[in-house]
């Protein structure tokens, strides 16, 4: 079982704060190991067994609770039996009908810290920041990133130096992380075929629980069209109303508010990750033409049964995934009639980024680095590239690899 420092950090980060850590993202992500290995941090700390609290309720053993009442006597009843500070966690929170007014009463009245987690985003229900009086904080976990891949695969044959056994390089693993995907499930699994079969069945588990009943949406005949073109066009930039045109040749009507409905529902449920574009000259975000790229391209390929979308849209991914582990806002930038692959934004700073295969050829050398020397301030730019070696371009642009920037974590 990977240790996931990263979170665990932020969670040690907030507690003692009075705050509502919300931990979020796609199913079988790994939320629910992380809360079971802070608990056990806890344990090692000397909070005693009795000051500590787990419910799930995905499972049926605790369906009686997800009702405002039943919860709220049964955690304040926890809480008096207890002595000193108590520690509640909620997991798949957005199954308990208004929780936040619960963890509320639970803040104002207790001596508690509450740590929620939620598959999708119906966790933040109507005037729920209002109700905990603006008092929580949320954490984004995401699938394993290249650094965790390289961590948890670390006694695998060919991954470490041994006796007889060549040991594979870092563009050899990279090419193995794209192919096995960062769902920590899956490292259960030795058999690729075993691995295709669960993305395949947590593909549909998503679509259903959080996408189709967490949203009641009714008419779902077409979201198997929708999710056709959103998954052959990973990287490439289009709107609703593409998707609308293809799902009409398929023989099927359906109206741009309702791909808007299917897509929000979808980012929702932390499947896929949208990209909104930016005017890097005008500096404000644009509200058409964005990106979409799903949460793990493994899954992406398990689903479709074909050998994957393009070169460069698997780096892009690999990449954003990796800028939004680390706490980036990205956004797909527009330099004139150019396009920048990402510009990620953290505070006041930002950082323009293009990926590529190589810049080997010329043309590549003008179509990566070009759109960057044209931008009239002095952010970081720098191209990522499969290329070996780093080198300095026109206008003192970094060619980097992309595999040595991934693996830094």
């Amino acid at each position: 079982m990977l240790k996931r420092d990263l979170y665990l950090k932020k969670l040690e980060m907030y507690t003692g704060r009075d705050v509502v850590k919300i931990i979020t993202g796609v199913r079988r992500c790994g939320k629910t190991t992380l809360i079971r290995q802070f608990i056990e941090e806890l344990r090692e700390n000397g909070i005693q067994e009795e000051n500590i609290i787990y419910l799930n309720f995905e499972g049926m053993i605790y369906t009686y609770l997800t009702r405002t009442e039943s919860l709220r006597e049964m955690l304040s009843e926890f809480i008096r039996q207890a002595s000193g500070r108590c520690y509640i966690f909620l997991d798949e929170i957005q199954n308990v009908e208004n929780w936040a007014q619960v963890a509320a009463e639970l803040m104002n009245l207790f001596d508690c810290e509450l740590f929620v987690t939620a598959s999708n985003s119906s966790v933040f229900q109507p005037d729920f920041a209002s109700i905990l009086g603006y008092r929580y904080v949320k954490i984004d976990v995401y699938p394993f990133n290249f650094s965790e891949f390289l961590e948890i695969t670390a006694g695998e044959e060919g991954h470490h130096e041994e006796e007889g056994v060549v040991m594979r390089t870092k563009d050899e693993l990279f090419r193995e992380y794209l192919e096995r995907g960062s769902m920590p499930g899956v490292y259960a699994l030795r058999d690729a075929s075993a691995g295709k079969d669960y993305l395949s069945n947590l593909y549909s588990a998503i679509l259903l629980k959080d996408v189709v009943q967490c949203n009641k949406l009714r008419d779902i005949s077409h979201i198997d069209k929708i999710m056709e073109y959103i998954l052959n066009h990973i990287g490439e930039t289009f709107s609703p109303k593409a998707i609308r045109d293809y799902v009409k040749q398929q023989g099927v009507t359906i109206s741009v508010d309702t791909v808007y409905s299917f897509l929000d529902a979808l980012t929702g449920a932390f499947l896929l990750h949208k990209v909104p574009r930016y005017d890097i000259k005008a500096d404000r975000e644009l509200e058409t033409q964005e990106k979409y790229y799903i949460c793990d391209l493994a899954m992406r390929n398990a689903v479709m049964g074909d050998e994957g979308v393009a070169e460069e849209a698997m780096l892009e991914s690999s990449l954003l995934m990796e800028l939004l582990v680390r706490g980036f806002t990205v956004y797909v930038g527009k330099q004139g009639a150019a396009q920048i692959d990402f510009m990620a934004v953290k505070g006041e700073d930002r950082t323009y980024l293009n990926c590529c295969g190589s810049i080997e050829e010329k043309e590549a050398v003008k179509r990566e680095f070009g759109p960057l020397t044209r931008i009239r301030d002095n952010y970081f730019k720098m191209v990522l590239t499969m290329d070996p070696e780093t080198k300095v371009n026109k206008g003192g642009i970094i060619n980097y690899p992309l595999v040595s920037f991934l693996s830094q974590g």
